[in-house]
């Protein structure tokens, strides 16, 4: 593998190359042989995020959201009332319902399941 990186001009980041590992993070996601789940550094970062008091402030949170939603199939449901203000037609005003909202999008992703790879041996379900 070195000699193909070095043949076709592929620098590697000593500080980031890791051979052989168990398990490793990509792009926000924890890789291992049991399957697929949120890293727990994106789940702390969406726990801990504070109310937005601005525009920009939910922009960022959904965009948190956003890169996690392929766990939870019920976030796209739950956080439209947020998508909504987002929206340049609405004006930013957080209500008790954007809170809640708020609230259950979080609550929503405080355990993701793990994706599996696909197995050809287990049953498909449509």
């Amino acid at each position: 593998m070195l000699s193909r990186c070095c043949a076709y001009g592929i620098t590697l980041n000593k500080d980031k190359f890791v051979v052989a590992t168990p398990q490793v993070n990509f792009c926000g996601y924890m890789i291992s042989p049991e399957g697929i789940t949120a890293d727990e550094e994106k789940v702390k970062a969406i726990r801990d995020f504070p109310a937005p008091t601005n525009l920009t402030n939910l922009r960022s949170f959904m965009g948190l959201v956003s890169q996690l939603a392929d766990f939870t199939p019920e976030i796209a449901t739950t956080a439209q009332p947020l998508c909504l203000l987002m929206s340049p037609k609405h004006s930013f005003i957080w209500t008790p319902d954007h809170e809640q909202t708020f609230n259950n999008v979080k609550k929503a992703l405080f355990a993701p399941p793990v994706l599996a790879p696909f197995d050809p041996t287990l049953p498909i379900v449509i």
